[in-house]
């Protein structure tokens, strides 16, 4: 595997992320969206265990 170059052009996730669902837009879809609602869970998550004082005032 060869190292990327900064002149290679960047993946296309959009379409990476359809090749994984064997081009099932919707399905790619769902997964997207549960991915979404995972990490503001876990967002949810840090708000929480983190005090006022540590991120001074900030909340996700």
């Amino acid at each position: 595997m060869k190292p990327q170059q900064p002149q290679d052009k960047p993946k296309n996730e959009a379409m990476e992320v359809l090749a994984l669902h064997d081009w099932d837009a919707l399905e790619a879809i769902r997964t997207v969206l549960a991915e979404r609602d995972a990490v503001e869970e876990r967002l949810r998550v840090a708000a929480i265990a983190m005090g006022r004082g540590y991120t001074r005032g900030w909340k996700p």
